[in-house]
């Protein structure tokens, strides 16, 4: 492992911690925002597909253990990956506006909790009050309003 691999993976965990500290208790009408998924997205760009497939991985399954889903993030965040890789890394090379960043993260996030959502559904460990089609797309605008803030704050 290099260092800039060891980088990233610290910068996940932070981003992990974030939601299991922050986002998780920062609902906006019963939805949360998954600071991985627009992460994930990012790191498209500086690694190919079995590295970013292993640390997609890795960043699910710590997330199945703090939020006991076990397995559910890890297929979702794999799943969502192997989707989407070859699309962002086409697009990757170009530098987007802020309103393409926030279409981008908002169609991943919605293929990952459509995803989430599935499997959720068959599984039936993931019950809530709200609608799961309510969830699906607030989720996704939440997260990627926070990725594109992060976005513009990151940049110059």
């Amino acid at each position: 492992m290099n260092s800039q691999v060891l980088k990233d993976f610290g910068l996940g965990l932070v981003f992990i911690f974030s939601q299991v500290l922050f986002f998780q208790h920062l609902t906006i009408f019963g939805t949360s925002a998954d600071p991985i998924i627009f992460y994930l997205l990012y790191l498209t760009s500086k690694y190919n597909r079995i590295s970013l497939l292993l640390l997609a991985a890795a960043f699910g399954l710590i997330q199945d253990a703090f939020f006991d889903f076990w397995g559910i993030f890890m297929f979702s965040k794999t799943l969502f990956v192997f989707l989407t890789y070859s699309f962002i890394k086409k697009r990757s090379e170009n530098q987007l506006l802020v309103w393409q960043i926030f279409f981008v993260i908002l169609i991943g996030s919605l293929i990952h909790n459509i995803i989430f959502a599935w499997l959720s559904s068959f599984f039936d460990t993931y019950v809530t009050n709200y609608s799961m089609l309510a969830m699906i797309f607030g989720n996704a605008i939440y997260t990627s309003f926070v990725g594109c803030l992060i976005f513009v704050f990151k940049a110059k």
